[in-house]
Parts: C-alpha cells; sequence; structure tokens
C-alpha cells in the first residue's frame, strides 16, 4: 500500500485545503521539504478536476532531486505516468553527441506530452533545471517510434534498415550499444534507445515472422515472443535534406567547423553534429511550449534552481571564450578543439524565457522553504501570491541515542495525543522490519492497507517519502527517520535486462600485426585471414576445394631471409590464443627446439605453485569447520530491503557462499568482480548470515577509506537490526580501540571492520566465525603470515577488483572456490572522452560543469615538482572550487587524510599523481582530467578512465596533452585508441588483458611474471592446469597436433557471415567445440547459436560442425591425423585392443591395423562412386551434382568411429579445455 490517501489526510488540515485552491493561480508556496510531494499531487488532482488534460511539471535544481520526486510521487501517484527527461550529458557548445540512452529517454518524453490530451491518465514530468533550460530540435519535439510487429506484411528488411539510418542509427555487423542495428540477410538485429534490451527481428520474405530480445553480452535471444517492437530515433539532429542543404550553405559561407559540416552535408551521422543545431535548425522550442494546455509548472526551492541557470550560462560562456580562442589560430587547430563556437546562437535559454513560452492557461508555481524576496527570483512575476502550508520537520535523534528507540518514542507520544501515524519505507525487508520493530516494543502498528486514514495504531506502509513531517493531526517518518538512515535506495529496482554471459562474443578481435601463440608452433605474428585452393583426395587428384586459413608469420630460418609463414586452417583455431605478456616478444622460428625448449622451462616452474596448492587443498579437506543453519526470516527480511535486482551472477554468488558456509568444510571462496558489480552486498549477506549464528565477523580492507565506505554501507544494510558493528583503523582514537578490541573479546562487538590493526597479536576474538577480506593481495607477507593463523578452521570469503580471468579460474578449480561476477550493471554507463591539447578555459569549464551536478573531479598531474602550480592555476581559474592535493611524497596519514576528506565532500578538485590509478572507489567523482596523456601507456590510460563513472550519472575523461609540443606517432596512435574504446565490457581490450596479468601475478607470484612473457598467458595457464590434475592424480591429455585431411568443405561462406570479424568468431567456437574437454552437445549449442543469430546454415557450415565432433572424439583418443589417400582413410595412430582388431576386419573388410597403431580402412563404394572410371572416384566428390558426397563421408566416418572406439571414448577422461 502506497501513499494515495496523504493528500485526502492533509486536506482536513485548514492551511493545506486553503493552499488547494490556489492550484490555478501562479502562487508562491512555502512549505518544508517533506510535505512538497504531497502539495504537489493535492494541487495537479485540484487543477485536473477542471481540465484533465494538463500535465504536471516539476523543476528540480539537480537531476538527482529530480529523481528524488520521481520516486517519492509514484508513491502518492502510483495511477499517473511520472517520467524524468533528462538533460544532455553535454553543453551545447561541445563536440560530442549526447548518449543514445538519453536521447531515447527524451523521445519517450516529448511523444507522451504529444498524447496527453487524449490520454486519461495523469502525466508528471520531472526535471532538472539543466534540461528544462536546453532548447529542443523539431525533430525531438515530433519524435515518435517505428512501429513493427510479427505478420507485418510489405516490409522489405532493407527498407526498414533505410529507415533506421534516417532515424539516426549507426550500421554495424554486430550490435553492441544502443542506436546501432545490423543486417544480415532476413535478420534484422537493432538496439532501440529507448529499450532495456536489443531485438532480433526475424523475416520471411518481405514478411516479419518473429521478433525477440536478444542480449548484447553473449549475442543469444531469449526465450521471450514479442508480438511488437518500438524502435525510437537515435537522434536529436536528423540529416534531412533541408539539414544538409543548410550545412552546405555554412560551408560555403566559409564556417570553421568544415569536417562537422562536410559529413553532415554529405548525410553521414557522426559525433558531436548535435552541437551544431542552433546553426543548421531555426525553430528550436522550449520545453513548456510542448506542455499541453492547462498545464502547471512547479519550481521547487526557486533560490536554488536560479542559482544553478546562473551558474550554467557562466560555464556556457566559458566554453564559448575558449571556441573563440581557437578561432583564432589555424582551421587545424579548431578542429581539434572539443568545442563548437555557434556565436551568439546558443542552445541555451534563460529561467524568464522558459516561463514566457507557457501558454496563458498554464500555472506557474514556485515551493520554498521560505518567502521569496521579489528581486531574488527574475522568473517571478510581482503578481505571484505567497502562501504558507506548515509542518514541522523531524527533529534530529539526539547524538548517541539510537534511531529507532528515539522514533518509537515519538510515534508513542503522537498516538496519545489521537494523531495519525504513517511510516513509510521503501522496499518490502525494511517495511517488515520496521513494523517488526515497532510490535517488539508494545507499539500498536499495522501493516497500512487501502485505509490509511486509521486512528490509534501507527500504519507501515511500503512507501517512499522525501522526509517526514509533522503537523496537527499526523506523523508521518521516512524510513531514513526511522531508521536513522535509508536501509533501501531511493532508486527503483533495475531490471535485470543482461544475463549471463554464456560465452561472450568476443572475437580473437586480431589486428594485422597482432602476436599469437600456437600451441605447437610458438610466438607468431598475425597477418590476415587468406582463402586458397587446396588439392584433396590424395597423390594423383586434380580436384581442389576452397579453404580459408589463417597466415602467420614466424621469424625467419635464416639471417636475411624473409620471415616464414604458417597456413593455420580455420577449423584448428583452437590451438590459437592471442599472446599477452607485456611488451612484444620476439617470434618463435619454425621447426626449431627453441619454442618447446620455454614450454620446458615455464612447465617446470609451475610445478611449484601446483605443489602449493593441492597441499592447500588437501589442509582444507581435511580441516573441520562450523557448519552455518540454514537462513533465517530475519536473513529474508535483510535480503528484500536490497533495493536493485540481483544479478544473476551475484545470484550464483551468493548461493555458492551460503553453501559452503553451511558445509562442515571451512569455506575458502574468492569472489571476483569490478568495482560495483555487486561484491559488498555478498559480503553484506554472508556477514548476516555468520551473526545469525552466534559467530563474529572480521572484515579486512586495505585501507582506511575503505574501512570507512564499508562501514557506511554495513551500517545501513544492517539498520535496524540487532547487529553491533564497529570499525577499527587509524582514526579511531586510543580510547575507542581499547573498547573496540575489549568488545570483540567478550563477544559485545559482532561485526568489526578494519585495516592490518585487525591482525594485531593483542586483538582476540571470543567466536570468530567468518573472515572477509577485500583486496587480499594488497596485504604484505607479514599479514598474510598473521592472516594464516587466523584462518584455522575459520570460513574465509576473499573478493577481489582485479578481473580474475576465466581460464585461471579453470586452472585452480577444486582448490580454490571461486566465484565471478562478470554482469556489467545496466545503470552504468560508458564514459565520454574527450582527446584534446590542454586549455586552461575548457579545463575550467569542465570542473565546473561536474560542480553543477554537486560531483568531483580528478585532476591527474603526474610530476611532485610541478602538481603545487599546477593545483594553484586550477584554484585561481575556477575560484568557487575547493581544491586538494594528493601524491606518494605525502606521509601515509596525509595521504590518507586528504583522501578521506576528499570522499566526504570536503573538496571538489583532487589534483594527484596516478595514485588514483588504483584502490578508489569515489561514486561522486565523475568526472577525470588527465595532463601530459600522451606520456601514459595505453593500460594506465584505462585504469585511470575507471576510476570515474560508478554512479548513476555519465562520467566524463579528458585527455590533454601539451599544445606546443608534437606528439609522437605511437602517443597519437594511442590517444586514438583511448578515444575510440570508450564502452563498457570490452574485455579484451588492452587495459582489462593487463589487469588480468597483474591479477594472476598476484595470485601466483610476481616471479613468475618472466615466464607468462615467454609463453604467453593463455598458455601459462594451461601449463598450471596440466600440473594440477597431475599432483591430483588425474589422467592429464595435453594439447597435441592432430591434422584432419579430408575430400570435404569445411568453410562458412561469406554469403552466410559476410564480416570476415565474426567468420573468425564462428570458427573459434567450433575450434573451442572440437577440444577434447568440450561437452558432448557443444557443437549443437554453437549450431543452435549461429541460427539464432545468422538463420539457418548451410551445408557448408554444417558440415563444420560435424567435423568438430570428429575433431573432438580423435583429440580424445590420442590420434594425430586422420586422411584420405587412394580411396583408403588413414588413421594415426589409436592403440586397438585385439577384440576391436576382429571387429574392425569384420565390419570394414579388407582393413588392417599396424603394430605402431596405424589404421588403414577402404572408403565404401557408395562414397568411392562405380570402379572402371577414369578420374579418381574422389575426384566425383567434388563434382557439382555430388556434392552431398561431403556429408555422407563425415557420417560413414562418425559411424566408424561409433562402432570401433565407443568404449573407449566413454573411458576417457577429457582433460581440463584450455580453449
Amino acid at each position: 500500500m502506497g501513499l494515495q490517501q496523504l493528500p485526502e489526510i492533509l486536506a482536513q488540515q485548514p492551511d493545506f485545503a486553503d493552499a488547494l485552491a490556489y492550484s490555478a493561480e501562479n502562487t508562491n508556496f512555502i512549505a518544508p521539504e517533506g510535505l512538497r510531494p504531497a502539495l504537489l499531487a493535492g494541487l495537479y488532482r485540484q487543477r485536473r478536476q477542471k481540465h484533465p488534460g494538463g500535465a504536471l511539471l516539476i523543476i528540480a535544481a539537480t537531476s538527482r532531486e529530480a529523481e528524488q520526486y520521481r520516486v517519492a510521487l509514484s508513491s502518492i501517484e502510483p495511477d499517473a505516468d511520472i517520467l524524468e527527461l533528462p538533460a544532455w550529458e553535454t553543453l551545447p557548445h561541445e563536440k560530442l553527441s549526447p548518449a543514445a540512452a538519453t536521447v531515447g529517454a527524451r523521445a519517450v518524453v516529448f511523444n507522451r506530452l504529444r498524447q496527453q490530451d487524449k490520454s486519461a491518465k495523469p502525466l508528471i514530468l520531472v526535471a532538472s533545471v539543466r534540461a528544462v533550460l536546453q532548447s529542443i530540435s523539431p525533430f525531438a519535439a515530433a519524435a515518435s517510434p517505428l512501429n513493427l510487429s510479427v505478420g507485418d506484411t510489405d516490409t522489405p528488411p532493407a527498407d526498414i534498415a533505410a529507415r533506421l539510418t534516417a532515424l539516426g542509427y549507426t550500421h554495424v555487423d554486430l550490435v553492441a550499444k544502443r542506436g546501432e542495428f545490423a543486417l544480415r540477410g532476413g535478420i534484422l538485429d537493432v538496439f532501440s534507445p529507448a529499450a532495456d534490451m536489443a531485438v532480433r527481428i526475424d523475416f520471411f520474405g518481405d514478411e516479419i515472422d518473429e521478433i525477440r530480445n536478444f542480449a548484447v553480452a553473449d549475442q543469444r535471444s531469449t526465450e521471450t515472443q514479442l508480438t511488437a517492437t518500438e524502435l525510437w530515433p537515435a537522434r536529436e539532429l536528423l540529416l534531412t535534406e533541408e539539414v544538409r542543404e543548410r550545412a552546405e550553405q555554412l560551408l560555403a559561407a566559409g564556417d570553421p567547423h568544415t569536417e562537422l559540416l562536410e559529413k553532415i552535408s554529405a548525410g553521414i551521422v557522426c559525433e558531436g553534429m548535435e552541437s551544431l543545431l542552433p546553426l543548421l535548425v531555426t525553430d528550436m522550442a522550449a520545453l513548456t511550449e510542448l506542455l499541453p494546455p492547462h498545464s502547471t509548472v512547479a519550481v521547487i526551492a526557486p533560490e536554488r534552481v536560479l542559482a544553478r541557470a546562473v551558474q550554467l550560462a557562466e560555464t556556457n560562456a566559458e566554453f564559448l571564450r575558449a571556441a573563440w580562442d581557437a578561432a583564432a589560430g589555424s582551421a587545424e587547430q579548431i578542429e581539434q578543439q572539443t568545442v563548437i563556437n555557434t556565436g551568439e546562437k546558443s542552445g541555451m535559454l534563460t529561467l524568464p524565457a522558459v516561463k514566457q513560452a507557457l501558454a496563458q492557461s498554464g500555472v506557474w508555481h514556485t515551493i520554498s522553504p521560505f518567502a521569496i524576496e521579489e528581486k531574488a527570483d527574475e522568473a517571478e512575476s510581482a503578481d505571484s501570491l505567497a502562501v504558507t502550508v506548515s509542518a514541522a520537520a523531524i527533529p534530529a535523534v539526539p547524538p548517541g541515542v539510537d534511531a529507532v528507540e528515539f522514533q518509537t518514542g515519538q510515534i508513542r507520544d503522537a498516538l496519545t495525543n489521537g494523531k495519525q501515524v504513517i511510516v513509510a519505507a521503501g522496499a518490502s525487508g525494511a517495511a517488515e522490519r520496521a513494523l517488526e520493530l515497532l510490535l517488539e516494543q508494545q507499539v500498536p502498528a499495522t501493516a497500512a492497507d487501502d485505509n490509511l486514514k486509521q486512528s490509534g495504531v501507527a500504519q507501515v506502509a511500503q512507501a517512499n517519502s522525501l522526509n517526514g513531517f509533522e503537523t496537527e493531526q499526523l506523523l508521518l517518518l521516512s524510513e531514513a527517520d526511522f531508521f536513522g538512515r535509508h536501509i533501501s535506495e531511493t532508486a527503483p529496482k533495475q531490471r535485470a535486462g543482461i544475463r549471463r554471459r554464456k560465452n561472450v562474443v568476443d572475437p580473437l578481435q586480431l589486428q594485422p600485426g597482432d602476436y599469437v601463440v600456437h600451441d605447437h608452433h610458438g610466438i607468431g605474428r598475425f597477418v590476415s585471414l587468406t582463402k586458397k585452393q587446396v588439392t584433396v583426395g590424395g597423390r594423383g587428384s586434380r580436384q581442389k576445394s576452397e579453404r580459408e586459413y589463417l597466415v602467420l608469420e614466424y621469424a625467419a630460418s635464416k639471417r636475411g631471409m624473409p620471415a616464414d609463414k604458417l597456413y593455420i586452417p580455420i577449423d584448428q583455431l583452437g590451438q590459437l590464443s592471442r599472446y599477452v605478456g607485456g611488451e612484444a616478444p620476439a617470434l618463435s622460428k619454425l621447426g626449431g627446439s627453441d619454442w618447446a625448449n620455454t614450454k620446458k622451462k615455464a612447465r617446470k616452474a609451475v610445478r611449484d605453485i601446483a605443489v602449493q596448492l593441492v597441499k592447500l587443498y588437501s589442509a582444507r579437506a581435511a580441516a573441520k569447520g562450523h557448519a552455518f543453519a540454514p537462513d533465517t526470516p530475519w536473513q529474508h527480511e535483510l535480503e528484500a530491503a536490497f533495493p536493485y535486482v540481483e544479478t544473476v551472477d551475484q545470484l550464483t554468488a551468493i548461493a555458492e557462499v551460503k553453501r559452503d558456509m553451511e558445509r562442515q568444510m571451512p569455506m575458502d571462496r574468492l569472489v571476483s568482480g569490478d568495482v560495483g558489480f555487486g561484491k559488498t552486498e555478498i559480503a553484506v549477506r554472508a556477514a548476516f548470515k555468520a551473526v545469525q549464528d552466534n559467530k563474529q565477523v572480521a572484515i579486512l580492507v586495505p585501507t582506511t577509506l575503505l574501512v570507512k565506505q564499508h562501514f557506511e554501507t554495513f551500517q545501513n544494510r544492517f539498520a535496524g537490526f540487532p547487529v553491533r558493528l564497529k570499525a577499527l583503523s587509524r582514526f579511531q582514537s586510543d580510547k575507542e580501540a581499547r573498547e573496540v578490541i575489549a568488545g570483540l573479546a567478550d563477544g559485545t562487538v559482532d561485526v568489526v571492520i578494519g585495516t592490518h590493526r585487525l591482525l594485531a597479536k593483542n586483538v582476540k576474538y571470543r567466536d570468530l566465525g567468518l573472515i572477509i577480506i577485500d583486496e587480499e593481495q594488497r596485504f604484505g607477507v607479514e599479514h598474510k603470515d598473521a592472516l594464516k593463523q587466523l584462518k584455522t578452521n575459520v570460513d574465509v570469503l576473499a573478493m577481489s577488483a582485479t578481473p580474475i580471468p576465466r581460464t585461471l579460474e579453470m586452472a585452480v578449480t577444486g582448490i580454490r572456490e571461486m566465484s565471478t561476477l562478470a554482469t556489467a550493471p545496466e545503470e552504468r554507463h560508458p564514459i565520454l572522452t574527450f582527446v584534446g591539447p590542454r586549455n586552461l578555459g575548457q579545463t575550467a569549464a569542465a570542473i565546473r560543469r561536474e560542480m553543477l551536478r554537486e560531483g568531483q573531479i580528478f585532476y591527474v598531474h603526474n610530476r611532485v615538482a610541478s602538481i603545487g602550480r599546477v593545483a594553484r592555476e586550477l584554484a585561481e581559474a575556477v575560484p568557487e572550487a575547493r581544491v586538494a592535493v594528493a601524491h606518494g611524497k605525502l606521509s601515509e596519514s596525509e595521504l590518507e587524510r586528504v583522501v578521506v576528506d576528499f570522499w566526504e565532500k570536503k573538496y571538489d578538485v583532487l589534483v594527484c599523481t596516478t595514485i588514483v590509478e588504483t584502490g578508489l572507489d569515489i561514486a561522486n567523482a565523475n568526472t577525470i582530467i588527465i595532463d601530459n596523456a600522451d606520456k601514459y601507456g595505453l593500460s594506465q590510460l584505462h585504469q585511470l578512465r575507471g576510476r570515474v563513472g560508478r554512479g548513476r550519472e555519465r562520467a566524463y575523461a579528458y585527455f590533454l596533452y601539451d599544445p606546443s609540443r608534437v606528439l609522437t606517432e605511437t602517443a597519437h596512435e594511442r590517444l586514438e585508441t583511448i578515444a575510440t574504446h570508450n564502452e563498457l565490457g570490452s574485455g579484451m581490450q588492452v587495459a582489462l588483458r593487463d589487469l588480468e596479468i597483474r591479477g594472476a601475478g598476484n595470485l601466483l607470484g610476481g616471479e613468475q611474471s618472466g615466464h607468462i612473457a615467454g609463453v604467453g598467458f593463455d598458455m601459462y595457464l594451461r601449463l598450471i592446469g596440466e600440473a594440477v590434475d597431475t599432483f591430483k592424480g588425474e589422467q592429464v591429455h595435453s594439447s597435441q597436433d592432430l591434422t584432419v585431411e579430408l575430400p570435404v568443405v569445411i568453410k562458412i561462406p561469406d554469403s552466410y557471415i559476410d564480416s570476415e570479424r565474426l567468420r573468425l568468431e564462428a570458427y573459434q567456437k567450433f575450434g573451442a567445440a572440437s577440444h577434447p574437454g568440450a561437452q558432448a552437445d557443444h557443437v549443437t549449442l554453437v549450431l543452435e547459436e549461429l541460427t539464432d543469430r545468422y538463420g539457418n546454415p548451410p551445408k557448408e557450415v554444417e558440415q563444420l560442425a560435424a567435423l568438430a565432433r570428429l575433431r573432438r572424439k580423435a583429440a580424445k583418443l590420442g590420434i594425430s591425423r586422420i586422411s584420405v589417400l587412394n580411396d583408403q582413410l588413414r588413421i594415426d595412430a589409436v592403440k586397438l585392443p585385439d577384440s576391436k582388431q576382429v571387429r574392425l576386419n569384420r565390419l570394414y573388410p579388407g582393413s588392417s591395423y599396424s603394430e605402431n597403431g596405424l589404421i588403414l580402412v577402404p572408403m565404401p563404394p557408395a562414397l568411392t562412386g562405380t570402379p572402371g572410371l577414369a578420374t579418381s572416384p574422389l575426384d566425383r566428390l567434388y563434382r557439382g551434382a555430388d556434392k552431398a558426397a561431403d556429408g555422407d563421408l563425415l557420417a560413414w566416418l562418425d559411424r566408424l568411429f561409433e562402432s570401433l572406439f565407443s568404449e573407449l571414448l566413454a573411458g576417457v577422461s577429457a582433460p581440463a579445455a584450455k580453449v
């Protein structure tokens, strides 16, 4: 039950009822914050009684406040359409396009506004002042979706593609983000900017046969079938004929923005073209012009809104000045700028202009906490009335007093005085807990139902409220008031749109010149993917078949000679991995012993690691720990209060942790996932489960900042439950530390969060049951020794933000349990990235822009000698900014203090060295400016950029270089790469792979880095896996060179997959499926995926699948070669028992088996053709009329393997997949 009746209850109060009478007049209302959503709802209801077609627009100072009003009003007006209008992430003059998701959300809002006069539903819009002041293009104002339904006819896929291009979509070969589409024959993939998931549209001719969602993470369709889909415009500037002509006119007039205008005039969608909207389009509109007649506009806290509007205008002017400065330079310099100069024309309006644009029938309200001075608000007219609605704010909880205890007393007093009492809690778990606590305290309480007007009992409603308030007749407490903090955020539950990646689409992504590792030939350089005509059928055959090969380059066999080349058949892709291991390696020599020796050394080096891992596993298996009880009702309440929908990865990891805890064997599990992927929530639930069993929990973190961050998170989540939580770090006084240590010893402290101080000898625990270690690799050797003493028979949950690669996870399976969180949160956005010359004006404007949304800024300058000067320059350029400096020369305590102060928002800008590169998680810092970016390595730039973009807001990264210096070619390429690859989840990019190496180095020991460089990361991990299997006594099947030479066509036709990159990916999948460790149905799953993505596979692809099945069986048996020569099948070499030799001769007369394992089998007449013809029988296989014989040959081979080797195959234990 929500708070629908709240306005009616408040209307019993005379001043509230009087206020509602002014719903149709321009009015300045004075009301406390908690009361405002109910007042707004009441005013809008009153207005709709006479004019049901009007809308309500609420203008807040920031997008966060707008979101809070959206959430609060959803509890009061659940039947209304409540939409938030997001602002562009860019300022009008920036050479950047708004995000597609923002464009989509705005299009939905504008379209809904146009429908309001026909709709019976109330419409409430919330928007920040920035969104309101932005003028709207006619294309956005008229936005409507392209509607497609199953059964639609006369819809040729090519025509739909042309319409999508006209709507601003980008044509790609693989859809990865909103605003993209891919057309493959009769299958159209498209990701609408306003959608949660992409859709796959299957055509039968020109008719839409099927529509289904698919996840971009693995490109697989979901099971949900859709009947229709809406495809919204992807841009707010569409390249119509008029726009293109205008661009040509500007070019002819000598406008300096030549590059953009040339593309626009040619009809090419390009980044940043929206910045020229004021020059290209004349009839821009204000948001208030789009509101239907008889609408209401309410400005919340008009003093702050006006201040924001002024700041926004100043920041915009700052960008303009930077553009004028650039205009003084050459045309080339102008194009390098991230700022567009549109002269006096601007996409920004003023607040008075927005008010003036409101229709005469509209009403303009303000709601302020105090009376407004007339001159304080330019947007207010002198005839506005001032009306006060009185209510008292909830008093602050006295220091040292428990919030629940204090508010319970307030509730008792209110009930005694005959007041109605409502407690509003956002999540079901929080509401249940609040009701439970009230009943425990003997307070009459009930869960709220349809009638909120009950008296004599406290009603607990599952609803969101901004803040509580008290009137003469009502006491309303918000969740934050009752518990002392929010235990469920105001954010709405996210839909779990993106599922676990079954097989992440990540082709080798090879570019010419990339290094690869071949299992048997070593390190080579990729040259190209090529097609070759090869002779098939053995000696004397004249028939050719076209096959695809990867061309690799190896070291020349002799000095002065050209490099050797190796052609790898695409069905052997499983033997290749991309080289990762540091700088450019030396190429191996074909046929030499160097590669074998390098592998031998690495294999020897990993033996010690394998022994350690196996010993650790054996010790754990022998130890006896505490088996925790199953979940309690309180556990369910805590988990129900979590405000987001858990990702599938999270749910899996939570289940695995709980299962481990409920076993007798001590848990030792590592949860790996990037910041923001949900590791902390797993720790919260595990810790709570341990406390429920009367066990203590120690949470060990590497820095005092993390102590504060985790303490705040755990405190919020445990609010309302009797869990005694304490922190122990250098920020506690000696007295506080002694009290915590005493509490741990006598059991009065349940959960302690601390740095390595927790490992001190004087810290004793009464009954420790669980240790949670965050970033274990960041603790030193002496700390790890102390930890080993602590870990005896105690459950251990380690967390790491360093990505642990899947291959490493497989290598140590059964040694240390691992859970991987690989699904990025849906609400995280790609980071908008600028690359350009340093310009103090632009830098100042970037800082101001972040401060406008109450965010913070990292400014990275990596020279300690000049960092102070840079900080002073920034402080002078942006006097209102609070600037702090942090670098490695500061003492540990000084550095921690500065960083913690920054985290606590005491500073706006942190000027620092690359200490920010790792370990800092500050969600409010969403702009990073990197000075002298050309001096950094690519992986460093990726990691620095990864420090921002962790919150709800869109993040910005500026990579600046000295304009007076010429960039080297390498630096230019590096900066170009960083600007291009700014998407989330580009997992195989350099930075993440570099992190994986670092993560493995930390897990396995830094001394192994030389061996990793020598053989490549993936090969190194395979060697560990083999060594572990050996020491565990399991059979090891190291990969060996299997050659298959059969007269069959094995390729993926260009007509089926025309993109070389995606063909390579498909070959790679078949290569993985042909590995001896692959599951028996792996090939079938690959075929199903290809059918889903590209349609029914042609015969050549089915043959490739049959060949992959054959290769898997042959590899499991240790066969090195399968070939056809002169009408005989040759299999090398397999050990055949006597009984099988007899079976071979009985089933295949004329066959032979030699002691060295060679099997020769005559081909059946059906495959060799009629004897006596002049040409070879195998030549006839390749005649056009007889192509079906390819499949017949593979089917015959499959039957032969089953009849000879079925028992052997069933008895062979496959090695762990190393693909």
